[in-house]
């Protein structure tokens, strides 16, 4: 029996057919196709639409349970051994720590537990038994040392004036000692390997022997190559990620479906199938709906296929949709992560640990409507409010409840309706590709396994999970599923029924199931045909445009990366910056583009500029006078900023929001002087765009619609601007521009 594996991004572009004494097997969690034979190895990726060999760098890992960690050793013996066991120690260590609130293991084994877990990447693990432990344990060199390593993972933790306290304190007996650590020798990794009964779930009636778990994490972790970072961490990651690391096909799961009996075909090697081919055809505007598509080809007419054509192979479907809601084209989105924004019944408590609960609710939010319409924003997104026991949201635990500590059900709608009233829509975080650990769904999944566990995307139940950007505190759902589908529609549908949202931002729709979005879309507008269905996806035009017609809008992450390093950094030039902005223009047609240059993910862009509001000002004057629909992180406004480099823990950038004597009024004025006049002006918002002269320090381009015309002028060397309509005034030095612009009243 010979196996056959396909390879391809967004098409199978070839089949791989393994000789005798050869073995294929996909790097898990990728498209790379790993050729084995006596002992030599070949790599096969598609990167675009091309078939590449070679070492293929995996992107920089975040979190624990991968594979893709023991994949970065070299001549590891037993590999699959190692991944397996790997998997399980993280669980293991992280599940007992949850359960107990501290270690079920002596004091000189607790440390290096916690150690254990900074290193794979479950900080919050560790930091929770640091917590408890300064509490609780008893005061030694070995905690000592144990916290100095964790503040070098988590430099934000809340532990770090407590250590500084004590470091500084008197008494020998607190200075750091260092454990016995393994080494970074691939005998020592055998070692482990010989003795796994050691590391088995429960060893005896006690529980497991979580040390032994530990020093096997430690042995793997002390082989891995040190991987660089990077200051603006989101965009160095995302290309490479997109075309790699998660690059599951964009019509359907080719790349983890399996191996497939291709019987006793000669044929050699490598193939790339002529019949598979990317072409192009045109097809006349249709109405709105699932079209298939009939191809006559010389032996037969065929349906038309972009995914696998072996079997589990997902057909192809043009689809038609609707244009996204008109209302797109006048919208200013604001930004809001509820737990850092806003009290109801008192103020934030002062910047801490950056993972910490502040209090903000909904209620808070609601306080602050006028605030957010005074900037011109008529879209509010509200990052997650589904039940969660973080900060963010997005490892939440209950698709159809709001979380208590916002304020519950009847709070959100209280938010949703007075918005309402002021014109303002409102968008809900949506998050379909993953969910918290602590999800009723993953808990029955690793419980009960069989249908339950179908949920999710198991690589070996119930230890070996795939989980988003390899944090296994975010296990996978399955969306191939049309149970999974079924199951996140109808908890969309209920947003929108059931609270008045107008829309969903849609987290993560590169990791989705890609047939979802043409379902959910469509469902929303059978409930409310004005809803938006707003994507975040990253990756190049190619991939992106894909998307027309499965989501109304993404988030133009390219923008943000180009603005950051033009007008933050200073490390690309205008000239450059303009002509990528002219090959931008009209990039995605069919997708409404939500344009931005801060949120919750990177850096914010006043850090990265050194604290220079000046170069705020021009990047929020070139924001609010660009085609698209802006957005506005909270605090971006107010001068809100952070304290030292997100890229260890981005939750830097989600810092509580300023409000009083703290926030920069000049900034603000800046701002809502922007929104007043993006909102008076049907050129600034609908008008086509035209650059009129670049040089190195200067930008003028023109918006045009009608009758009316806007000029506006960016210098980056003054940090100066100015927007000109037909008259010959200068719009943003007058204030007589009142409002807040077009009724965005629902309805």
């Amino acid at each position: 029996m010979k196996l056959v594996a396909p390879v391809g991004n967004g098409q199978v572009l070839a089949y791989f057919f393994a000789r005798d004494g050869e073995t294929l097997s996909y790097l898990r969690g990728t498209n790379v196709l790993r050729v084995t034979s006596a002992g030599a190895e070949t790599r096969y990726a598609a990167v675009g639409d091309e078939i590449v060999s070679g070492e293929f760098d995996l992107p920089p890992l975040r979190g624990a349970t991968r594979a893709a960690v023991v994949e970065r050793i070299p001549n590891v013996p037993d590999r699959e051994a190692v991944e397996a066991v790997y998997a399980r120690s993280v669980l293991v260590i992280a599940q007992h720590q949850e359960q107990s609130g501290a270690f079920i293991a002596g004091p000189e084994e607790d440390v290096l537990l916690a150690y254990a877990l900074d290193v794979c990447g479950e900080r919050g693990a560790a930091e929770a038994f640091f917590v408890w432990a300064l509490l609780h344990r008893r005061l030694d060199g070995l905690l000592m040392w144990g916290l100095a390593q964790h503040l070098r993972y988590n430099h934000q933790s809340g532990v770090r004036e407590e250590y500084e306290r004590l470091k500084d304190g008197p008494g020998p007996e607190l200075a750091a000692t260092a454990p016995d650590l393994p080494p970074a020798d691939l005998a020592a990794l055998r070692n482990a390997l010989n003795q796994r009964t050691a590391l088995d779930l429960f060893v005896d009636e006690d529980g497991a022997d979580l040390a032994a778990h530990a020093r096997f994490l430690l042995t793997v972790h002390a082989l891995i190559p040190t991987l660089k970072g990077g200051e603006d961490y989101f965009f160095e990651h995302q290309a490479h990620a997109q075309e790699i690391h998660r690059a599951r096909a964009l019509y359907g799961g080719a790349f983890h479906g399996g191996m497939t009996p291709a019987g006793d075909d000669p044929r050699r090697e490598v193939e790339v199938r002529a019949d598979l081919e990317p072409s192009t055809i045109a097809v006349e505007p249709a109405a709105a709906g699932r079209y298939r598509v009939k191809v006559a080809t010389r032996s037969g007419k065929l349906w038309a296929s972009a995914s696998d054509p072996l079997p589990g192979g997902q057909e192809f479907a043009l689809a038609a949709e609707a244009d996204p809601p008109d209302w797109t084209r006048d919208a200013v989105v604001y930004q809001v992560m509820v737990d850092r924004f806003a009290r109801s019944d008192g103020a934030l408590p002062a910047p801490g640990s950056s993972t910490a609960l502040y209090g903000g609710t909904l209620d808070g939010v609601r306080d602050h409507l006028d605030h957010i319409a005074s900037l011109g924003c008529n879209v509010l997104w509200l990052t997650p409010v589904h039940q969660t026991p973080s900060h963010h949201g997005y490892d939440h635990e209950d698709f159809f409840k709001v979380e208590p500590r916002y304020g519950g059900d009847a709070a959100l709608k209280r938010l949703i309706e007075s918005a309402h009233v002021r014109g303002m829509r409102v968008l809900l975080d949506f998050v379909p590709n993953h969910t918290g650990r602590g999800h009723h769904l993953f808990r029955d999944a690793v419980a009960q396994g069989g249908e339950a566990a179908e949920f999710y995307r198991f690589w070996q139940w119930p230890h070996y999970y795939r989980c988003f950007a390899d944090v296994i505190s975010l296990p996978e759902l399955d969306t191939s599923s049309r149970r999974v589908q079924e199951y996140l529609v109808d908890a969309a549908r209920h947003w929108i029924t059931e609270y008045g949202a107008d829309g969903v931002r849609c987290d993560h729709v590169a990791g989705v199931d890609p047939s979802f979005w043409i379902g959910l879309r469509r469902e929303l507008r059978a409930v409310k045909p004005e809803v938006l269905v707003l994507g975040e996806a990253t990756g190049h035009f190619d991939w992106l445009a894909r998307y027309a017609g499965r989501l109304d809008a993404i988030f133009d992450f390219d923008f943000a990366h180009m603005v950051r390093e033009t007008f933050a950094r200073r490390r690309v030039g205008l000239v450059d910056f303009a002509e990528w902005l002219d090959a931008h223009d009209n990039a995605f047609p069919g997708l409404a583009l939500a344009t931005l240059f801060d949120n919750h993910d990177m850096n914010r862009f006043l850090w990265m500029a050194g604290g220079d509001t000046g170069r705020l000002k021009l990047a929020g004057t070139l924001l609010m006078t660009l085609p698209g629909m802006p957005v506005i992180y909270y605090g971006t406004e107010v001068g809100l900023t952070q304290r030292y480099d997100g890229a260890t823990e981005n939750a830097e950038a989600r810092l509580p929001m300023l409000w009083g004597a703290d926030q920069d009024r000049e900034l603000l004025a800046h701002f809502q002087k922007l929104g007043r006049l993006r909102a008076q002006s049907p050129a600034l918002r609908r008008g086509s765009r035209r650059t009129l002269s670049v040089d190195a320090d200067s930008l003028v381009y023109e918006r045009v619609l009608g009758e009316e015309r806007v000029v506006v002028s960016l210098d980056l060397k003054t940090s100066s601007w100015s927007v000109v309509d037909g008259s010959g005034r200068d719009r943003l030095g007058q204030d007589d521009v009142l409002g807040v612009g077009p009724d965005q009243r629902p309805g």
